[in-house]
């Protein structure tokens, strides 16, 4: 840890991913390859940060392609947890994200999530989305209920980072510690306007869901 603190600063990433960036026509599929693997494996073990990757993709391969990296990572990423999940229930699952965790999001899955199209959409756009895609996987919710909202909240959540990356890199302003802390000055403007209404309006959704859910009940 001492070598690598010594060696592995802040100036050597960022000479290495100004490298990476002259390179990326000629290392072809590698560099996808990479990136997509690095996000994959963070949602598949919540505790490894993934948030970088994003912010890298747009770097190096401009806005739409760029997302098209993270969105199918996400994709089969999010998609390989609700299939563990469901497959070999929570006692396997419990290795990977904690038993403690594990049950909260599980029992919060079951009595909000699994009947709440819109809350389990917006809590898929939340920094908690793979704990999340784990719990509902030991939920009844079924496949075609899942998917919309997943690939949803993927598009959503991951544009104003993929924007942030490659607006980085035409502003040629490049901070790497803001990638790798995930906190990006350049997260702003009309992809972020665009996040935060969405999510605002999927939470407003979820609680009138909630409320009409409650009165038909009341009336029940």
């Amino acid at each position: 840890m001492i070598y690598i603190a010594k060696f592995l600063d802040i100036t050597t990433i960022g000479s290495w991913l100004k490298g990476i960036d002259g390179k990326v026509a000629s290392m072809g599929l590698w560099v996808i390859g990479i990136i997509f693997a690095l996000r994959s494996i963070s949602i598949i073990i919540p505790i490894l940060p993934g948030t970088y990757c994003s912010v890298l993709s747009g770097y190096f391969f401009g806005f739409q392609q760029g997302l098209l990296v993270i969105f199918m990572a996400d994709l089969i990423a999010c998609s390989s947890c609700f299939t563990l999940s469901r497959k070999f229930g929570r006692t396997v699952i419990a290795h990977l994200v904690g038993k403690r965790l594990m049950s909260r999001v599980e029992n919060f899955s079951k009595k909000h999530l699994e009947q709440n199209f819109f809350l389990m959409t917006s809590f898929l756009m939340s920094n908690l989305f793979d704990f999340v895609c784990y719990g509902l996987g030991l939920t009844k919710i079924a496949w075609k209920k899942f998917l919309p909202a997943l690939i949803f909240s993927i598009l959503i959540s991951d544009a104003p980072f993929v924007a942030s990356g490659y607006a980085l890199k035409r502003l040629d302003g490049i901070e790497v510690q803001e990638i790798i802390s995930g906190n990006v000055k350049a997260l702003q403007g009309q992809p972020l306007i665009i996040f935060i209404t969405s999510i605002a309006l999927i939470f407003s959704l979820a609680i009138i869901n909630i409320v009409l859910q409650r009165r038909q009940s009341n009336v029940k």
